[in-house]
């Protein structure tokens, strides 16, 4: 296929914006750009659709008795592209991070590739979406995405889990897929590597083991796992401490071990949310259901290692030498507390294990996913 000069960049939404899904396609612009992979990011803004998303809804309810799944839909996904300001006979060449922008057919002269964190299919089911919306709505879904991904050049994904998915889901052909896993969202031109250094005091009476947590669901994001596990170690007479940032208050249960840190934008006020980081021994990520992860790559780039199990993607955040642990799909928390209490003794076990992730950062930068992609692109 003829090389084309510019590749454009679709999400769902607006990659210029840093507030845009958590910043994922606004740092992968931002890298992306410099390298010469992306020229420009298409900005599609779904807020313009609001009106015609309460009419569409009203159509659903009246169809099948389930009024939502709007983002998922054929009028959603034309409506959106009508956005673009280029005609349909001029040649694209597209790198979409959203499977069902464009959705096919789409002009000829469009050169199209995906890069996803999982397929439809796999957030409808482990994300308990479909419960929202009927199956012969589903059914339709996950057709128009099988037809992008047969039609597209090549599918690249994030994790193993949306590379299984689409053998075996979708039945696409694995030489057009290719495994390359995200960035951490934080600006790495800002960060004063020296000061990752300093490490958090040994555990004592006076000094608690912390755990962190970000997200915005703490309930799907394995926080009452972390009170488990805070009970274990309450258990054992054991200083302990989860730090929370994300959630709203109020969604959060009350224990004497769980201290709340609020919401803290990374953007604006990157040295707080690295002091806050620096500050655990461990992020964790146990979800009920995740695509990839990126607050363990944002920890593991700060040289925090992370505790998770593999649900979903998870396991395609850290690398095969690993830095900290990946357990069994959710194990016990006497099998976590056990593990972090072996890590601990000595300490200069963990201190090792710190220094050297802290060497590995490179690993976990947009940058080594953007060459990456360019190998396979």
């Amino acid at each position: 296929m003829k090389k084309l000069n510019k590749r454009y960049l679709i999400c769902n939404g607006d990659a210029n914006s840093y507030t845009t899904h958590g910043g994922l396609p606004y740092n992968f612009f931002k890298t992306a750009k410099q390298y010469g992979l992306i020229d420009k990011a298409i900005s599609l803004d779904y807020q313009k659709l609001k009106y015609w998303k309460l009419i569409w809804n009203f159509i659903q309810l009246l169809k099948y008795g389930k009024p939502h799944g709007f983002q998922w839909s054929e009028f959603y996904a034309k409506r959106l592209i009508k956005q673009i300001k280029y005609l349909d006979d001029q040649e694209l060449s597209i790198l979409s991070i959203y499977p069902l922008l464009p959705s096919y057919p789409w002009p000829e002269k469009w050169d199209v590739d995906f890069y996803i964190d999982a397929t439809i299919l796999q957030i409808l089911n482990e994300y308990r979406f479909s419960n929202l919306i009927s199956n012969s709505y589903k059914s339709q879904i996950i057709n128009r995405e099988k037809l992008n991904y047969l039609r597209a050049n090549r599918i690249i994904c994030r994790s193993n889990w949306a590379i299984k998915s689409l053998i075996k889901d979708y039945q696409i052909d694995k030489s057009k897929i290719s495994l390359v896993p995200g960035g951490a969202n934080l600006d790495i031109t800002k960060i004063d590597r020296s000061e990752l250094l300093s490490f958090p005091p040994k555990p004592s009476v006076r000094n608690p083991i912390i755990l962190g947590f970000i997200g915005l669901d703490w309930e799907r994001k394995g926080g009452d796992f972390l009170i488990k596990l805070a009970d274990t170690f309450y258990e054992n007479n054991i200083p302990f401490e989860i730090r929370v940032i994300g959630p709203k208050l109020n969604t959060l249960p009350i224990h004497p071990c769980l201290k709340y840190v609020g919401f803290i934008d990374k953007f604006l006020n990157l040295d707080l949310f690295i002091k806050e980081l620096k500050s655990w021994h461990f992020g964790t990520l146990f979800s009920k259901a995740e695509a990839f992860g990126i607050s363990n790559r944002e920890c593991l780039i700060l040289g925090v290692p992370v505790i998770c199990h593999n649900i979903g993607g998870i396991s395609s955040t850290l690398p095969k030498y690993n830095f900290g642990k990946i357990f069994d799909a959710n194990p016990t928390p006497i099998v976590v507390y056990n593990w972090l209490m072996d890590i601990f003794n000595p300490y200069e076990k963990y201190i090792d294990l710190r220094k050297k992730l802290f060497k590995q950062y490179k690993s976990f930068t947009w940058d080594k996913t953007i060459i990456n992609l360019i190998k396979v692109l």
